[in-house]
């Protein structure tokens, strides 16, 4: 595992780390190891189990929206709809996967959270420049905005690591 869950004094979730940062962070003091992987590091005098998850020892203040806040991009759009065609229902890799405005473009469709869902290449050429309805397409799950903490942080920071979940306060998926 190379990455560190970060998380704040009172254990609130800050963010990721990579590992290098989180020894440092934890070797200069200005954090806790909560919890280890398996995997050590060497140096010339120290042996070091790699932190899985760290906490700072001074409370860092942050707005809640900068955590809770998700850009919409391309890639975070296809891992909203978890890399599956929302026409069709297949599993794609994110090159083989577009992405469709519901309303086109043309017809005055945002480009946005709510217009606009992962489509594979075979489904999207039938759609064309159509509704779905127009297209005798039926989407599998209307789009929005990602909600819901779990939701956000496994767009945010992807897998995330069974050790983490005591932290986060969520349950296994």
């Amino acid at each position: 595992m190379d990455r560190v869950l970060v998380i704040n004094s009172d254990y609130t979730f800050l963010g990721v780390s990579c590992w290098q940062d989180a020894i440092s962070a934890v070797y200069t003091g200005k954090a806790i190891v909560e919890a280890e992987s398996d995997r050590e590091v060497h140096s010339v005098s120290l042996t070091m189990k790699v932190p899985s998850v760290i906490r700072l020892r001074k409370y860092v203040r942050i707005l809640y929206e900068r955590i809770t806040f998700v850009s919409y991009t391309k890639h975070n759009v296809h891992l909203r709809d978890l890399f599956v065609c929302q026409y069709c229902g297949k599993k794609c890799e994110s090159r083989k996967l577009t992405v469709d405005h519901v309303l086109p473009e043309s017809r005055g469709g945002l480009t946005n959270w709510e217009n606009c869902v992962s489509a594979c290449t075979a489904c999207n050429l039938v759609k064309d420049n159509r509704t779905p309805q127009e297209a005798k397409l039926k989407l599998i799950r209307q789009p929005r905005k990602p909600h819901g903490f779990a939701e956000i942080l496994r767009i945010k920071i992807g897998e995330i690591h069974s050790s983490w979940y005591r932290y986060l306060g969520i349950t296994e998926e």
